[in-house]
């Protein structure tokens, strides 16, 4: 039996301002299943949560207190798994790259916040342990591309170096005479910019 090849989990788009990387976040079956139920739980607590707010400011203020801290708390923590479940059910991490600048967005339903980088400033692009894609700016190291498998990783590595060849990673190694060596190795696969059913 022979073993299909996988799709990647990125798409490749080229345009007007720039190349642009769709990575879909890793679904984690476990934690949708207990996020889902824990929602459950939660949305029954902020309807039965209204009538208590009422009836505490009929009580001592330190008891009213109590209560409004314990149902905004209570509303926090549902927020929070709110959050990490869209993210798991259809989050996406956009990643941006033009000749001055990286753009890295994680979006929800194309909602989301961009962080942009100066290519100038970025230093040590590389693949790390767990399959992140990682670079230094300043003295904050940054990281994007969680849920990919390593080949994927350092083909993405490629992608973004030979369209900013400035952001060729340098290798740890130094030679006897003190120069560094600068490594790219090329996957194997090389249909990865092509259309996956995974993206987003």
């Amino acid at each position: 039996m022979i073993v299909s090849l996988p799709d990647p989990r990125h798409t490749v788009t080229e345009q007007a301002d720039g190349l642009v990387l769709r990575i879909p976040s890793k679904r984690n079956v476990l934690v949708v299943v207990l996020l889902s139920f824990m929602l459950c739980i939660w949305l029954v607590g902020e309807i039965v949560a209204p009538p208590f707010l009422l009836q505490s400011l009929f009580h001592p203020p330190t008891f009213a207190i109590i209560i409004f801290l314990s149902v905004g708390a209570w509303t926090l923590g549902g927020v929070i798994a709110m959050y990490i479940w869209l993210w798991q059910m259809k989050g996406c991490e956009v990643i941006t790259v033009s000749p001055t600048a990286l753009i890295i967005k994680r979006a929800i339903f194309g909602w989301g916040r961009s962080k942009h980088y100066d290519v100038t400033g970025i230093r040590q692009l590389r693949v790390v342990p767990f399959n992140t894609l990682t670079f230094d700016y300043g003295r904050k190291t940054i990281r994007f591309g969680a849920g990919v498998g390593e080949t994927e990783a350092r083909y993405i590595l490629l992608i973004l170096t030979l369209r900013v060849p400035g952001l060729a990673a340098v290798a740890a190694d130094r030679s006897s005479e003190g120069t560094l060596e600068f490594v790219i190795t090329r996957p194997e696969n090389n249909n990865a910019e092509e259309d996956s059913s995974s993206a987003c």
